[in-house]
């Protein structure tokens, strides 16, 4: 052992965890094989939150392209300060061969993933684990058509459990009609495995596409698409919530997302290729309020989310990704430029949280 080594092994344990959590992810899986205490340390739940919410732990745009008319889906990650991209496929980080359909997250640096094969899988980009969900149907007739699907991922606050929420609406060819009451599973991943139950007062096809929905705090969120409500799922008790909303949303388009750590609402109109968006974010009692109004934009899709710093991520119609700066009125390019995909946006930081090791306590 060199004179180096022996004064490193001195340093309290504290001043070691500062070190490490200093580190980007790849380079604590190095240093995982190297030491058996620093294993140990890295493995901790204190040490991983630390790390993962660390000064020097860049926050990344995570972007999702996807075609479902071309079957291909794939990811980029870039800093939005240094504008260094990357792009990836999912293949190459989940060693599958199948094509991702949506993607909920990020929440602790994890995701979920549902692919062409109607599977779900659980995801670590920085870790590149990657899990596929045991495979569980709900009895219904054999009949019955799964039209439609929502999908929602979460954590209960209360004990640090994940859990995915699957609402499937199946038509009844016999009745000639849907299936009511709506058909909820329920993952959680310390117990690897579903429940599946039926829900009498939410009806689940209202709830919109996967861009409609946003995870805060222990509640997953998704637009309705009939009456501007908004629906809520509890991840602790598994219950459902209707909450009310302004007038406004009624009868404009717009998306769910976060925007300073509170559930907010993207609402956007176009007219004469200039679109319009006013954001509205809602309190811990349930209330809305506008909270800004921004444009006239050219050639705007959608609003996708809120930035790290206070930038609004833009979809273009020819699904490029722009940023608009909000101080400064400027919007920029950032990439990437797919003809015929469409985006989802979000905002995110590596994290150590191991899948396995999760379902392994049980």
């Amino acid at each position: 052992m060199t004179a180096e080594e022996t004064k490193f092994e001195q340093l309290p344990e504290d001043v070691v965890a500062e070190i490490l959590s200093r580190l980007p992810a790849k380079s604590l899986l190095q240093c995982k094989s190297l030491r058996k205490n620093w294993r140990t340390l890295i493995q901790t739940p204190n040490f991983v939150a630390k790390h993962h919410h660390h000064p020097t732990n860049p926050a990344l745009s995570f972007v999702h392209h996807y075609s479902l008319d071309a079957m291909e889906s794939g990811f980029s990650l870039f800093d939005e300060e240094t504008q260094v991209l990357a792009s990836h496929s999912y293949q190459d980080y989940t060693n599958t061969s199948v094509s991702v359909w949506e993607i909920n997250g990020p929440l602790n640096g994890l995701f979920s993933l549902y692919n062409d094969q109607e599977q779900v899988t659980l995801w670590n980009p920085a870790t590149r684990e990657a899990k596929s969900l045991p495979v569980s149907y709900p009895e219904v007739s054999a009949s019955f058509r799964m039209n439609s699907y929502k999908l929602g991922f979460g954590m209960d606050p209360s004990n640090g459990n994940y859990k995915v929420v699957w609402i499937r609406d199946y038509w009844d060819p016999i009745a000639d009609a849907w299936h009511s009451p709506a058909i909820i599973s329920v993952y959680t991943l310390t117990t690897d495995s579903w429940k599946h139950f039926e829900e009498l007062h939410i009806c689940s096809r209202i709830l919109g596409k996967s861009c409609c929905n946003a995870y805060l705090d222990g509640f997953y969120y998704w637009r309705a698409n009939n009456n501007g409500k908004i629906v809520s799922f509890d991840m602790g008790n598994e219950v459902f919530r209707e909450i009310q909303t302004p007038e406004t949303f009624k009868s404009t388009q717009g998306d769910l997302a976060l925007y300073n750590d509170s559930v907010a609402m993207f609402l956007y109109e176009s007219m004469n290729m200039q679109t319009s968006i006013d954001v509205w974010v809602m309190d811990r009692a349930m209330c809305w309020t506008k909270m800004a109004s921004l444009g006239p934009f050219l050639n705007i899709k959608r609003p996708l989310g809120y930035g790290k710093n206070g930038e609004v991520l833009l979809e273009i119609v020819n699904s490029e990704l722009h940023m608009y700066d909000p101080r400064s009125k400027e919007i920029r390019a950032l990439g990437p430029r797919r003809k015929g995909y469409s985006l989802q946006a979000s905002v995110f930081k590596e994290s150590l949280v191991s899948i396995k090791n999760l379902v392994a306590q049980k």
